[in-house]
């Protein structure tokens, strides 16, 4: 017969499984992704909310519908987060000047290219970062993943000649860079550095 303190027992045992199926770099992630569908990075009041509900959703998310965990993971390098961070939030601020002037431009309509980025790297996760980190930058649009190939093909707006075409996709190998150097492993970067020396990137 359960008395009531094993009952309770077994409820926190429970409690701890469905926690520990939570994965902190993933909820960030999710987090991230809620925060941009919300505005929550707008200067208001409730931006901090709007971050801790996001996470708290996420959390309770892979709480209900746990997730396969991610092999073999993040891997934080504090230095090259912080570079990372300032590189995207100064591409944000100087593509936001540049659409606005596109857009605005007298003339014919502004236009667009779409590039294939060829990875450096093997990593599903190094993929999807630079993906949605593209994503944010004005301009830039996502329009397929080819995941076994490892290619991103970005629509990129004003990318009118071969030679701006270029300049768009050493933008998104920039990016690529930036995130695997800041969330990579170890391996992640020596296949990085090993396909920049070969000219992985220009072929």
């Amino acid at each position: 017969m359960n008395d009531p303190k094993t009952r309770r027992g077994r409820g926190l045992n429970a409690l701890r499984r469905r926690l520990g199926k939570v994965q902190i770099p993933v909820a960030l992630g999710m987090t991230l992704v809620w925060m941009l569908l919300f505005k929550g990075f707008e200067p208001r009041p409730e931006s901090l909310g709007i971050a801790l509900l996001g996470f708290l959703v996420s959390a309770a998310i892979m709480m209900v519908f746990p997730l396969p965990p991610i092999v073999p993971g993040f891997r934080f390098w504090p230095v090259q987060c912080v570079r990372l961070f300032c590189h995207v939030l100064g591409k944000m601020v100087v593509a936001s000047f540049q659409v606005t002037a596109q857009v605005f431009r007298p003339g014919p309509p502004v236009r667009s290219s779409v590039v294939a980025v060829q990875m450096r790297t093997d990593s599903d996760l190094m993929l999807v970062c630079t993906a949605i980190a593209a994503s944010v930058i004005p301009g830039s649009v996502i329009v397929e993943v080819a995941q076994p190939e490892h290619i991103l093909y970005v629509h990129m707006l004003g990318a009118e000649s071969e030679a701006e075409a270029q300049e768009s996709k050493q933008i998104i190998l920039t990016l690529e860079e930036r995130i695997v150097r800041a969330l990579g492993t170890r391996k992640d970067i020596t296949d990085l550095e090993a396909a920049t020396a070969a000219g992985k990137e220009n072929a």
